[in-house]
């Protein structure tokens, strides 16, 4: 089928089936097939391709995410994708939700724009949100000297992946927290981390003590309760900590409490990031990684899955933390720029 074509008659799509209780599973979605709405006034259909997954959406699932309304049982479940308007194929980056066919408004669409050899998916992740939040926390943020350490928990994540190396960059020196041996050998052989720690393994924390023989200058979270109190013990004086993602309470199997006593003893800053607060920086962000990929000096990765049906079970990997790199679902193999 080519972005051309008559749009089909009924097409399919996943709803949230029952809430989820801890990690999604793969029951608490159904796939069905409903009726093509055509496009009204202000309107277009378009064609979904490259689905994005994300962490927001567990939240919208209980009503924590700041950017989308709580969803219910039997409603759609919400997400953005690289997608072809219908009767022109142009590409555009839309907020389709779990579906094959999506009509929005027009005017909210926008162009995919990335630069020449960088895969249009970018824009879901190292050029998307993600890479925003990235940017935001180590730029704004964290704020990396020269020498300084500066520690990412879920690091070999879309966000983590980019924070590590923009904090590389910038002169630091950067260790990754984990899960798992293969996600430390890629944090470091891939991504560039002087040191990874295993989270898994039970003496992460000495481990963690030894990455970071003069403390914790910077910390991204992205990770539990646990990890956030053993990072805080070895926080540096004047440390910046960055509060980017809390899976604790959103796949609600616990609280993440910040340790008060650790974050005064270093009089350490921190700081809740919520991306929609950073939208400011759009234009230097684009540039920025934008050039570096180009040169060839910020690398990312894709957790890869193919077909619709497929994306209950990769958000469930997802929100595991079974992930490396940016979730994408191809829903076919219609990637061509004709």
């Amino acid at each position: 089928m080519t972005s051309t074509s008559p749009s089909p008659e009924r097409a399919r799509r996943i709803i949230l089936a029952r809430r989820p209780e801890g990690v999604p599973a793969e029951e608490d979605f159904r796939l069905e097939t409903v009726p093509v709405t055509s496009p009204g006034p202000g309107e277009v259909l378009v064609r979904a391709v490259h689905l994005s997954l994300d962490p927001w959406v567990r939240g919208a699932m209980t009503g924590r995410n700041l950017g989308h309304p709580p969803i219910h049982p039997g409603d759609l479940v919400p997400g953005r994708a690289v997608a072809r308007v219908v009767g022109t194929g142009e590409w555009v980056v839309a907020e389709t939700g779990w579906q094959e066919y999506a009509t929005v408004p027009a005017e909210s669409i926008r162009p995919v724009a990335v630069p020449p050899g960088v895969p249009r998916t970018a824009v879901l992740g190292v050029l998307g949100t993600p890479g925003l939040t990235a940017y935001a926390a180590i730029i704004r943020l964290i704020r990396p000297a020269v020498g300084d350490t500066v520690v990412v928990s879920s690091a070999t994540g879309a966000v983590g992946g980019v924070a590590g190396q923009l904090a590389r960059l910038a002169g630091a020196r950067t260790v990754a927290i984990v899960g798992g041996p293969a996600k430390c050998e890629r944090a470091t052989d891939f991504f560039g981390y002087a040191a990874a720690v295993d989270r898994h393994d039970p003496g992460w924390a000495d481990a963690l003590a030894e990455a970071c023989p003069d403390g914790v200058d910077g910390y991204l979270h992205m990770a539990g309760g646990e990890v956030l109190r053993g990072v805080a013990d070895r926080l540096a004086p004047h440390a910046r900590v960055a509060l980017a993602g809390l899976p604790d309470h959103a796949n609600e199997v616990g609280e993440t409490v910040l340790p008060a006593g650790a974050v005064m003893r270093a009089r350490a800053s921190v700081h809740g990031l919520v991306v929609y607060d950073h939208f400011d920086l759009r234009p230097r962000f684009a540039d920025r990684v934008g050039k570096l990929l180009t040169e060839g000096r910020l690398r990312f990765l894709e957790d890869e899955h193919h077909g619709l049906e497929s994306t209950p079970a990769a958000f469930a990997r997802l929100m595991s933390g079974l992930n490396t790199g940016k979730a994408v679902v191809h829903l076919d193999r219609d990637t061509s720029d004709n």
